[in-house]
């Protein structure tokens, strides 16, 4: 009779553990993927916010009026004509943080105006819209929503034609001839800087 050749207890042990050798080295390789497709959808959309924010920021700016802002004087009465408001103001601190208020015509096209108004508070920024009118007065923005967060600091600088680029310093300015906005953001791929320049705003 002819003996049955078959595999020795030692050979099977050397197989199993290189099966699991390969299995482990499969495992981190497949664990490396995973996180870093992780860490590439996070830093996607923190991009994608990013964007939002500040394409909606200069929509907001692109879209200012352009009419004069001034309430019309009822006829047959005396009273004196208000001044007229500004489009655009800009204010901005000492310590961190900038407040951005406009006038903007209303998105959908009809010729009304509506307030914007945008704003640093924590490490979030807000903008906050209010209802559009055809005629004055017209309601200022009430509750804001957050579109940008893990902001860790935030400048702006207005720029003036004679002079250039020149912070606030907690001075108010309106209708500037150019924005730039500066803002940090702590980010799990660490620290980021951005800047938006907005104008020249004729």
């Amino acid at each position: 009779m002819s003996r049955q050749q078959g595999f020795t207890l030692i050979e099977v042990m050397v197989a199993i553990m290189l099966m699991a050798v390969v299995s482990l080295i499969a495992w981190r390789g497949l664990n490396s993927v995973t996180r870093a497709d992780k860490h590439l959808q996070a830093s996607t959309e923190q991009t994608e916010a990013l964007l939002r924010a500040l394409n909606q920021l200069e929509r907001d700016v692109a879209l200012r009026a352009s009419v004069e802002l001034a309430e019309p004087v009822k006829p047959g009465t005396e009273d004196e004509p208000t001044e007229a408001l500004p489009s655009l103001t800009v204010r901005s601190t000492e310590g961190k943080g900038f407040r951005l208020e406009l006038i903007r015509v209303a998105a959908d096209g009809n010729g009304e105006l509506q307030r914007v108004r945008w704003w640093l508070k924590g490490d979030s920024l807000y903008r906050a819209v209010a209802p559009a009118r055809s005629r004055y007065p017209l309601p200022a923005p009430t509750a804001g929503v957050v579109v940008l967060s893990e902001v860790s600091d935030a400048s702006l600088r207005v720029w003036e034609p004679d002079k250039g680029w020149r912070k606030l310093s907690g001075n108010r300015k309106e209708n500037p001839a150019g924005i730039e906005i500066s803002l940090t953001r702590q980010t799990p791929q660490g620290v980021e800087k951005y800047r938006q320049v907005l104008g020249p705003l004729d």
